[in-house]
């Protein structure tokens, strides 16, 4: 049983994984998530269904049904991404659940695994239809393939762009990243979630220090498939990671007013969140950063 849990993201899986560590006895648990409640998180995830509040952050409505379920826990979180997520959260955290739907968010949560040597257990839903979903064990260890490692090499090294380029404009998004058109089930969540927390315990327990996936598909006759992941010699989330790993946009433009302005967040933040001060345009190019070298030493 992990008695130090992180959790990033609390949408339909991560509710569920939230209220599986609950059932287990877990010790302490922080959630960190962004996102406000939208009508379409009400029917999806266990914990936002009781009495909604739009546009409540999805972690102070969590955290109080959580509080309530499981009283002996200490459930604690912020309404930021991972990213932005106190390092000592990190240090003492036994494990960190990925529960966040686009490859950055998954490649941010890599950089940080390297960071902090902590094992990741990422899951994730659709992909060719609503009765599917995997199971990724990433066990933070330098040998061991991490997120990106699944990657290509062009794939990764435009992520890392993401958030240290100041070339690109923040509205140019890839849709790559967009999510799937189709509504994510909760019967699939709650079974992913099911697997995502009892494929983690089993492969803490037998101190597993390779990376795999586990595919599970519905449509299918064979219906699951267990895939071994190689740690890829172009990934640079391995050796000499950076303590400053998320450079900081400190001169943003507007393209719409033309306003300049200091946001003081990272890079990928802005490009996903940000938006100007005087418009409201989300229409933004970085024009100045306190910059790393990952991206560099990855294309």
């Amino acid at each position: 049983m992990f008695q130090q849990v992180l959790i990033a993201g609390v949408g339909a899986l991560g509710s569920e994984v939230a209220k599986n560590v609950g059932l287990l006895g877990s010790k302490s648990v922080f959630i960190a998530d962004p996102d406000i409640v939208e009508p379409r998180n009400i029917g999806h995830s266990v914990l936002l269904c009781q009495a909604p509040v739009i546009g409540q952050s999805k972690v102070s409505q969590a955290l109080d049904r959580l509080r309530t379920w499981f009283p002996r826990t200490d459930w604690n979180g912020d309404s930021v991404e991972i990213a932005d997520v106190d390092s000592q959260q990190f240090s003492k955290a036994e494990i960190l659940f990925g529960c966040v739907d686009t490859d950055l968010a998954r490649t941010e949560i890599a950089a940080l695994s390297a960071r902090f040597g902590l094992p990741v257990c990422d899951a994730g839903l659709g992909g060719t239809s609503t009765r599917v979903g995997r199971v990724s064990w990433l066990p933070g260890a330098q040998r061991s393939a991490c997120f990106a490692c699944l990657l290509t090499n062009r794939r990764r090294a435009m992520l890392l762009n993401l958030w240290e380029s100041d070339v690109h404009a923040c509205w140019a998004r890839n849709p790559a990243e967009e999510c799937a058109d189709w509504t994510t089930t909760p019967t699939m969540a709650s079974i992913i979630a099911g697997l995502q927390v009892e494929l983690a315990l089993s492969a803490s327990k037998n101190r597993d220090t390779d990376a795999f996936s586990l595919r599970l598909d519905l449509d299918y006759p064979s219906v699951s498939e267990t895939i071994r992941h190689l740690r890829s010699p172009g990934c640079p989330l391995h050796d000499d990671v950076p303590e400053d790993l998320f450079p900081i946009c400190t001169l943003a433009e507007c393209m719409s007013c033309g306003n300049m302005y200091v946001p003081g967040q990272r890079i990928g933040w802005v490009r996903r969140r940000g938006a100007c001060p005087s418009c409201g345009s989300r229409e933004l190019t970085i024009r100045e950063s306190s910059r790393g070298q990952l991206a560099r030493s990855s294309s």
